[in-house]
């Protein structure tokens, strides 16, 4: 039992649910926790890759495909992936080398043995509509291979709209039970799409209310991209060895891109209206990771020791940008202006290498407690060349630990504390500093958590923990360049309640209250507040889904989410006040020509909050009620 138990948990990432079959997805019933989790098309919980405890897992470059490091520099579309998971505190215990800002892990669409086709159109929000078809198609008792195609027509709460159309194929290889390989590719390409207009306000107040899912972005300002991902995963297992590698490339490129910017603001909606246009962004990365596991069983425990090797080879052109100004004008207005000529300037390169090697060892010992040790080496470098010269060469090969204990207090309780320490990638310079796109080097950034697990049932389970996550601060200072400004600590109290309260009755309930802090010369000197640009005190979130024991194959859902004030500006004398949104839903199951199909009718936000968003200091307007359907089919 216990080595069945020590091969499951190393070959964990390597389970997948079938690509097609598409008509059982649902977020909240496959949920184990409530600290991030999405399945097809739906996201339930806390935190999700691009935010967990305050900060960004993709940013940090802290990204897993089925359990192994991804550099991630372009969206991986759900006809490649199922669905995703963030780990952290009690999820990641167990976790080969995680990070301090969380692991976005996300788990790859298998073909199955069987043929089987699906289908998903749908309609909404604000009149989009999308047709998705998923296929795999077994080619001989050892090779399956699946695909799937989607085109999106879709409208953007904004005002804009865009066009997404994705791609992706995946084959599964076993030609015998201890060699598997998985080679895939997917593809986004990204049209028509309007930029979204951000304001930025002349003093510490909000942008006055104006009518939404209005465009008032000029209509030439029209982005493309493409996105580009692929790569392949082995396993081969013999006795006791495991060995696990894959090797990915992520490519993102901005074929046009524009930034739409109202800025200095009044009270009254009069603004500075200007674009930037940038044309020829591209960030390509290939990277990937080599795992060496030897489990050892001795009676009740058991022991696994880890031989990891990855590494990363990143290079981005960005920059070359033109602002044009367009004078002032009301931002609810749209502006209508010839699309000036454009000439593409010098851009700035940089590339990034970096090599990791490290050491793991978890041990289990049934019914008493767990433990696991890393210690790595990692080897950085990092080269800039601006058009004005190149800057000096960044290093660091710093040694980075971490260390996690559980301990089984009782039949259903278990207590942990862990610490980790890593080098995370910093982010982005935004469009409105002086310096933007520039990304700045890696920072040594480290965690502390602890909290308790207990089963109330044998389907419900409840997490709550403390953590504590420090890093340098990067943000804007005075003079709208992007640096950093000190250190940021973010501290907070999380929980989770998730599963089945009945057969038919399934929940998630996540909370999070969060202290974030910046200290330094910036804060001492006044430039800044203490609290960073963003930070929000509290977060609830729930979901429900109720299956309805009178109508067979109908099901019920509400999701809620809650927060406290956020801060909006860096001095913070600014708040977007406190919100919260409702979203009911419902499925029907049903046989539609013999196959299962499931109709899927939800409203994101009935209740219709008018509110606003902010990126960095500039803001953007909540999205108004709007309603959307769904039709899965599995042929």
């Amino acid at each position: 039992m216990l080595r069945s138990v020590g091969v499951t948990a190393v070959l964990l990432a390597t389970a997948a649910p079938a690509l097609a079959q598409r008509a059982n997805e649902n977020a909240v019933a496959s949920a184990q926790d409530a600290f991030g989790t999405s399945v097809g098309n739906e996201r339930v919980g806390l935190y999700f890759p691009q935010s967990a405890r305050g900060f960004s897992p993709v940013q940090a470059g802290n990204v897993r495909i089925n359990g192994l490091y991804f550099d991630y520099q372009t969206d991986l579309n759900s006809r490649l992936v199922s669905g995703s998971n963030v780990r952290v505190g009690l999820t990641a215990q167990g976790y080969p080398f995680p990070a301090p800002t969380g692991v976005a892990d996300f788990t790859l669409r298998l073909p199955g043995k069987e043929a089987v086709a699906s289908t998903v159109a749908g309609i909404g929000p604000f009149g989009g509509a999308r047709v998705e078809v998923d296929a795999q198609v077994p080619v001989t008792g050892t090779l399956g291979i699946a695909g799937g195609v989607g085109v999106n027509r879709e409208e953007l709460y904004y005002g804009g709209h865009r066009r997404l159309i994705t791609a992706a194929a995946v084959a599964r290889w076993r030609p015998s039970d201890a060699l598997e390989i998985t080679p895939f590719a997917s593809m986004l390409d990204t049209s028509s799409d309007e930029g979204q207009p951000i304001i930025f306000t002349a003093g510490a107040f909000l942008p006055p209310k104006i009518e939404r899912r209005r465009y008032f972005g000029p209509e030439w300002a029209q982005n493309k991209s493409q996105g580009l991902n692929s790569g392949v995963l082995a396993t081969y297992t013999t006795g006791d060895w495991t060995l696990r590698g894959g090797g990915f490339r992520s490519v993102s490129r901005q074929t046009r891109n524009f930034n739409i910017l109202y800025l200095n603001t009044s009270r009254d909606g009069e603004a500075d209206r200007q674009v930037i246009q940038e044309e020829g962004r591209r960030v390509a990365s290939i990277s990937g990771e080599l795992r060496l596991t030897r489990q050892l069983i001795e009676g009740d425990r058991l022991h696994l020791v880890h031989l990891m090797t990855r590494g990363r080879m990143l290079d981005r052109r960005v920059g070359g940008s033109r602002r044009f100004d367009f004078g002032r004008g009301p931002i609810d207005e749209p502006l209508d202006v010839p699309q000036p000529d454009f000439v593409q300037g010098p851009q700035t390169t940089d590339e990034v290498r970096q090599f990791t090697g490290g050491l793991g060892y978890e041990g289990r010992w049934r019914g008493v407690g767990e433990l696991s040790l890393g210690i790595q080496r990692t080897s950085y470098r990092k080269e800039v060349v601006r058009p004005s010269g190149a800057l000096p060469v960044t290093k660091a090969s710093p040694w980075l630990f971490n260390g996690a204990l559980s301990i089984f207090a009782r039949p259903g309780l278990v207590f942990y504390a862990g610490y980790s320490k890593g080098l995370e990638e910093s982010p982005v310079a935004p469009e409105i500093a002086t310096n933007r796109g520039e990304a700045p080097p890696a920072i040594i950034t480290e965690q502390k958590d602890a909290g308790f697990r207990l089963k109330l049932s044998k389907s419900l389970s409840l997490v709550a923990g403390v953590f504590d996550v420090r890093k340098p601060y990067f943000a804007l200072d005075p003079s709208r360049e992007f640096r950093q400004l000190g250190e940021v600590r973010n501290r907070g109290i999380e929980a989770s309640l998730a599963g089945q309260i009945t057969p038919r009755l399934s929940l998630v309930l996540g909370a999070v209250f969060l202290d974030a802090e910046v200290s330094g010369d910036a804060v001492e000197l006044g430039l800044i507040g203490r609290r960073p640009v963003g930070s929000i005190g509290r977060v609830i979130t729930g979901a429900v889904n109720w299956e309805m024991p009178w109508a067979e194959g109908l099901s019920l859902d509400l999701a809620y989410e809650s927060s406290s004030d956020r801060n909006a500006n860096a001095a913070n004398t600014l708040v977007i006040p406190a919100r919260y949104i409702l979203a009911p839903g419902a499925r029907y199951r049903f046989d539609l020509f013999g196959k299962p199909a499931t109709l899927r009718a939800q409203v994101p936000s009935v209740n219709k909050p008018y509110g606003f968003s902010n990126l960095g200091e500039g803001f953007y307007y909540n999205p108004p009620r709007r309603f959307q359907i769904s039709l899965t089919t599995d042929l």
